[in-house]
């Protein structure tokens, strides 16, 4: 028998539904279930910009962490870059980390929308790609979440010893270090983020509502999109 959403719910506006998302998923997506995605699209990735702009001072230390762990890593490798290369490449770093997190909303939405759509297809649950891309655009609202969290931490905590993004983590890579960690296990850590796990959340329950399925196949469909997105970084990891 399914548990999925039936009750017809008065049609938010998209501002509401990215904010409810977050706590009443079953309820936005059952009002817009007919909705198309593009101003999903276009609003999610406006507040991404704007929080960047707003919080790129807070977030520098984090960046800067994160490109001189990939700098350590490449000397462990016989790679070591002068002084030089190394200042030039923090700045153009922090600008690409900072234009790709403006287009989280993008990212995730096309390329979470493909792995939702094969994962809810494994697990039987018949949805349009269209669908998939709504699921999985409204399911990243959790990682504007988390850039505001960076945020914070960075403005309240110490971040003179940062030694990377994970250090931001609100989980258990928040707990190891990143420098002597593999980053097969550093993606697998990341992957129990409570941010990540919170758009696992919404992903399940919007396969099921859309779908119309049981919420258990909901959860299996959304693991197993967690599961293809975690193959595409494990793979290149396990080959460094």
């Amino acid at each position: 028998m399914s548990d999925y959403t039936t009750a017809t719910t008065k049609q938010g506006s998209v501002w509401e539904d990215l904010l409810e998302v977050l706590w009443a998923p079953a309820t936005v997506f059952d009002r817009s279930r007919s909705r198309g995605v593009g101003m999903y699209l276009l609003v999610l990735s406006g507040l991404f910009i704007v929080v960047l702009l707003a919080t790129q001072g807070l977030l520098q230390p984090y960046m800067d962490a994160n490109y001189d762990l990939q700098v350590i890593k490449m000397a462990e490798q016989g790679q070591k870059l002068p002084a030089e290369a190394v200042a030039q490449g923090r700045k153009f770093a922090g600008y690409f980390l900072l234009v790709t997190w403006g287009f989280t909303a993008v990212f995730s939405g096309l390329f979470g929308g493909i792995t939702t759509w094969l994962g809810a297809k494994v697990a039987g649950a018949a949805i349009p790609v269209g669908r998939a891309i709504f699921i999985a655009t409204l399911a990243s609202v959790p990682r504007l979440v988390s850039l505001l969290a960076t945020a914070v931490q960075g403005a309240v905590l110490d971040t003179s010893n940062v030694k990377s993004l994970f250090d931001a983590s609100i989980g258990p890579a928040r707990f190891v270090d990143a420098v002597s960690t593999s980053p097969a296990v550093l993606a697998v850590l990341a992957s129990l983020d409570l941010f990540t796990l919170w758009n696992v959340l919404i992903t399940a329950v919007g396969v099921s509502v859309l779908a119309r399925v049981s919420r258990g196949t909901g959860w299996l469909a959304s693991f197993i999109a967690l599961g293809v997105t975690l193959l595409f970084t494990l793979v290149p990891a396990a080959l460094a």
